[in-house]
């Protein structure tokens, strides 16, 4: 009888503790998961605000080369900006759509780090893709405002300073496209590589994803 005791009470020890372990492991696991949830939040709520930024920029582009389609320079400076915010409109809607599926409710954390890693190099890639144009569209942004602000066109002053300056920056463009693939290829996958892909994805989707790999193996 005493024996039977025994068991059941060493039973009921090893349930309490087995309990111990599960409230420990939920206490260690939800401020994480609080965490990785407010930086996905954060993350989309700021694609949405630059969504509202394009919409208002490619509006106002369609206007300005609708009002200027009759002077070419200038049609061309509104095109290449409306072109340029329905690209950005595409990738911000994108990058927030991708963000809530790593939030979703109810997915596996193993799904849930294989979608993050697809949303931080789509992040990557797109950085990219909208950052080079830069090169040729901060001079067609100075044409639509000084027309705008200024009434004057900077091609009609000086158009040779204008091509060639133009042409230096899709020179510059293709130049860094070039060297990216170069590097990329040659790259290691070292630190270097990380760091790479955290300047360009961001450090919030970094620490998400570091945290998501923590909560997989489950130990404090």
């Amino acid at each position: 009888m005493e024996l039977e005791q025994l068991k059941a009470a060493w039973a009921q020890q090893a349930q309490r503790i087995d309990q111990l372990e599960v409230v420990a492991l939920q206490a260690w696991q939800q401020p994480r998961q609080r965490d990785i949830r407010h930086r996905l939040r954060w993350f989309s709520g700021v694609q949405l605000a630059w969504l509202l930024v394009w919409i208002a920029v490619t509006v106002m582009a369609a206007g300005f080369w609708i009002e200027h389609r009759q002077v070419p320079q200038l049609l061309l400076t509104g095109l290449a900006f409306h072109v340029y915010g329905i690209a950005a409109i595409w990738v911000s809607i994108t990058r927030a759509m991708l963000a809530m599926r790593v939030d979703a409710a109810n997915v596996p954390l193993l799904k849930q780090l294989t979608r993050l890693a697809q949303l931080r190099r789509f992040t990557a890639l797109t950085e990219l893709a909208l950052g080079l144009p830069w090169f040729c569209l901060w001079l067609l942004a100075m044409q639509w405002l000084g027309v705008q602000w200024l009434g004057v066109d900077l091609y009609a002053m000086a158009p040779r300073w204008f091509v060639s300056t133009l042409g230096f920056g899709v020179v510059a463009m293709l130049g860094s496209i070039a060297f990216a693939r170069w590097v990329l290829k040659r790259l290691p996958e070292t630190h270097a590589l990380q760091r790479l892909l955290d300047s360009l994805s961001g450090c919030s989707l970094a620490r998400a994803q570091q945290q998501l790999r923590e909560l997989q193996q489950g130990s404090p």
